[in-house]
């Protein structure tokens, strides 16, 4: 059974947070510098302008290096951790997907917690428990709702691709408290891997 590993993403989640901090930090120096540089030109005072030129740029310079680094180490690890899972989570509910049918319509709605699909109306519905996360935030939807979409293009473009019989494959997505779904945004239509749908894939593959 696919599972997250809590204490892997409560170490990373914290590291992601002080990457936070230090994007907040340059956004302080800038007001700083803003600030002090209008303050320095109205009063005349060339020794706290040589002091603000010193210490601004330095410190806008430490606070992008610390934000980087968080991303690239941190973010982009919670990314891989989602996609992971939501690719081992479709792999143990393939039955669900209903691939035997020759025209499918799925529904993504995410949460605060986790995702969840269901598949022309089934009952059945695939579920993607992110509670480890936390309360899910704006981004971290988007990540997850992304993971979800492009496993399905890779999934059925791959398919057709190795000769499948789909007459049509699409979905629409619901995230957060939007009272409507998304507009549907097909995968296969008419027989045919849609162009932009086959296009992304290929790119990405």
């Amino acid at each position: 059974m696919a599972q997250l590993d809590a204490r892997r993403i409560k170490k990373l989640k914290a590291g992601e947070k002080t990457g936070i901090a230090a994007t907040v930090f340059c956004g302080a120096v800038l007001v700083y510098f803003a600030v002090g540089f209008a303050l320095g030109r109205t009063s005349g005072n060339t020794a706290f302008l040589t002091v603000l030129w010193a210490t601004a740029p330095a410190l806008l310079v430490l606070g992008i290096a610390v934000s980087a680094y968080c991303n690239l180490k941190f973010g982009n690890e919670l990314d891989k951790i989602i996609k992971e899972f939501v690719t081992e989570t479709f792999v143990e509910n393939a039955a669900l997907m209903h691939p035997e049918k020759n025209s499918l319509s799925f529904f993504i709605e995410i949460f605060e917690s986790g995702a969840e699909i269901s598949v022309n109306g089934y009952k059945e519905k695939i579920i993607f428990d992110f509670s480890d996360f936390g309360k899910l935030s704006a981004v971290r939807k988007m990540t997850i709702s992304k993971a979800i979409t492009d496993r399905l293009n890779a999934t059925f473009c791959r398919l057709s691709e190795r000769g499948a019989n789909y007459k049509s494959v699409d979905y629409r997505e619901k995230v957060g408290s939007k009272k409507k779904a998304g507009k549907l945004v097909p995968i296969i239509a008419g027989g045919v891997p849609d162009k932009k749908a086959y296009k992304y894939y290929l790119k990405n593959k």
